[in-house]
C-alpha cells in the first residue's frame, strides 16, 4: 500500500510537465507526452514508441526505412553491448519487393545474406557481418504489407 501511495504521489507531482517519471527499486519508468515509454536501470534501457513519435526512429544506411513506408511503432533497447531496434512498418508494396529492397541494401553494405524466403505473400530475410545484423519478416495484413525490421550495429 505504501508503494502504491509513493507511485501515485510521484505521478501527481509530474502533472503539468511533458514527462512523467517514477523510480522503483533502481528502475525508472518514464512516459513522455509524445507517446514514448522508457524503462531504464543500470543494465540499460528499452524505449517503445508508436504513432508520430515512431517517425523519429533512426535507421542505418545498411537497413534504411523502406521507401514510402509508414513506421507504426518502434522498440529500441540500449545495453553495454550496443543498441537493437525493431521497427514495425507498413507499405502498399508486396513483401517480395520489400525483401528484394533489403537484399540489395544489405548486400551492397557487405553483409552476408543468410536466409531468404518468399511464400504466399509472406517473406523474410536475415543478414549479418562485422557486428551488424538485419532481419526482415512480414506479410499481408488488413490490405497492406506489414513487416518487422530489426537491426543492430552502426
Amino acid at each position: 500500500m505504501r508503494l502504491l501511495a509513493i507511485v501515485a504521489l510521484t505521478c501527481l507531482s509530474a502533472c503539468g510537465s511533458s514527462e512523467e517519471s517514477t523510480t522503483i527499486g533502481g528502475t525508472t519508468y518514464t512516459q513522455q507526452e509524445d507517446g514514448t515509454a522508457t524503462i531504464s536501470n543500470e543494465n540499460g534501457s528499452i524505449s517503445a514508441t508508436e504513432g508520430e513519435a515512431a517517425a523519429n526512429t533512426k535507421f542505418p544506411d545498411f537497413a534504411p526505412q523502406y521507401p514510402g513506408s509508414t513506421i507504426e511503432s518502434a522498440l529500441v533497447t540500449n545495453r553495454d553491448d550496443g543498441q537493437r531496434t525493431m521497427a514495425l512498418l507498413a507499405t502498399s508494396d508486396g513483401m517480395d519487393k520489400v525483401v528484394e529492397f533489403y537484399r540489395e541494401k544489405v548486400t551492397s553494405a557487405g553483409l552476408k545474406v543468410g536466409m531468404v524466403h518468399n511464400i504466399d505473400g509472406n517473406g523474410m530475410l536475415s543478414a549479418e557481418a562485422e557486428g551488424k545484423k538485419v532481419s526482415v519478416t512480414g506479410g499481408p495484413q488488413d490490405g497492406k504489407t506489414r513487416f518487422a525490421l530489426t537491426f543492430t550495429g552502426e
